[in-house]
């Protein structure tokens, strides 16, 4: 038996995850929501629903619910282009404590 270079189990792991994971938008969007927003919004930020075209996110503060809605335009380019032209068409923001 001939042995190769070890590997990390982390990485065949995560490509599982990815192929038989959960495929719904809110489960993608929610993935990948620091690489989206950045750490420091994500963490008082929460999306909560991908309906019509609209993505509604949950956020700790009226402060982040406004800073949200000012960066609204970048947000549905980002998720759009990590998902595709079309995914997301708006930002709806509501303020709830979690």
């Amino acid at each position: 038996m001939r042995r190769g270079r070890e590997r990390p189990i982390s990485g065949a792991i995560g490509r599982l995850v990815e192929q038989i994971g959960p495929q719904d938008p809110l489960t993608q969007v929610t993935t990948a929501w620091p690489d989206l927003v950045g750490a420091g919004m994500a963490g008082h930020t929460k999306p909560s629903a991908v309906r019509g075209g609209t993505l509604t996110v949950d956020c700790d503060s009226s402060v982040y619910a406004q800073e949200l809605e000012l960066l609204s335009r970048k947000v549905v380019k980002a998720v759009n282009e990590r998902f595709g032209s079309g995914f997301v068409t708006a930002v709806r923001c509501s303020v709830k404590k979690f």
